[in-house]
């Protein structure tokens, strides 16, 4: 037990002054081809996440080129994921300014379509359903104005509401 215990204190130590060595060089060396300091030190610490998982293996003569390599590796695949990123976000951008404007020319239409089928409502519901949606006045407001209690002014809402319904949903089964 204590020869597994003092192999892997070693290991420890031997990593830790190679990542002590190799972690500012290997900094330098990734934003040299990264350009972006935070990119480097992340695609830095994966090589040397790696290189633990791997010490053992790695040949001491070998590991700081390997290093090398696995941090260039690193860096060029970031620089293409982050060049797809931004295809990317330029095409989502695209999509979403065109999306944005048709939804509001669609939901203009819509509104227009409410808004003609709430004109043809016959009275007194086409006026109720004026003042407390484009009025924004309150049921108790529409019935002191009209001299009718809030319960009918209720009842004329959900009738305007049920044939705008109707009206709007018979119209997408059309479509």
């Amino acid at each position: 037990m204590k020869s597994l215990f003092r192999k892997t204190y070693n290991k420890e130590e031997r990593f830790k002054q190679l990542f002590t060595e190799m972690y500012p060089c290997l900094v330098r060396f990734a934003i040299t081809l990264m350009g972006d300091a935070d990119e480097a030190k992340d695609v830095v610490s994966e090589a040397m996440e790696r290189a633990w998982t791997e010490f053992d293996r790695l040949e001491e003569s070998t590991r700081n080129a390997w290093l090398y390599a696995t941090v260039r590796n690193g860096c060029l695949n970031r620089l293409k994921h982050l060049n797809v990123e931004q295809q990317h976000i330029g095409a989502i951008a695209e999509a979403t300014r065109y999306e944005a404007n048709n939804g509001y020319r669609e939901h203009e239409a819509l509104l227009r379509q409410a808004e003609e089928i709430a004109r043809n409502l016959p009275e007194p519901t086409c006026t109720i359903l004026r003042r407390c949606y484009w009025e924004k006045k309150t049921y108790q407001q529409v019935a002191s104005e009209l001299g009718i209690s809030p319960d009918t002014v209720k009842k004329h809402i959900s009738k305007a509401l049920r044939a705008l319904r109707e009206a709007m949903l018979g119209k997408e089964d059309r479509r």
